[in-house]
């Protein structure tokens, strides 16, 4: 699955190809399946980087395939 980010410190906008996304049922975040890569940074963690509304969108449609 890809999803759309952006880069909280170099503002760059991109999609990150995550594969499988699961649901951490004690964290209640997603986990990715391969780790979000931004093509300026490199590997990212969730927590460096936003879901732009397209993510957004993409994330609710996997969401509620599961």
């Amino acid at each position: 699955m890809e999803i759309n980010f952006e880069r909280k410190k170099c503002n760059q906008i991109f999609d990150s190809e995550v594969g499988k996304i699961k649901m951490n049922e004690q964290t209640f975040r997603p986990d990715f399946e391969k780790g979000v890569r931004c093509p300026r940074c490199g590997v990212r963690t969730i927590d460096e980087v936003f879901l732009t509304e397209l993510g957004q969108s993409q994330m609710t449609e996997v969401m509620m395939n599961i």
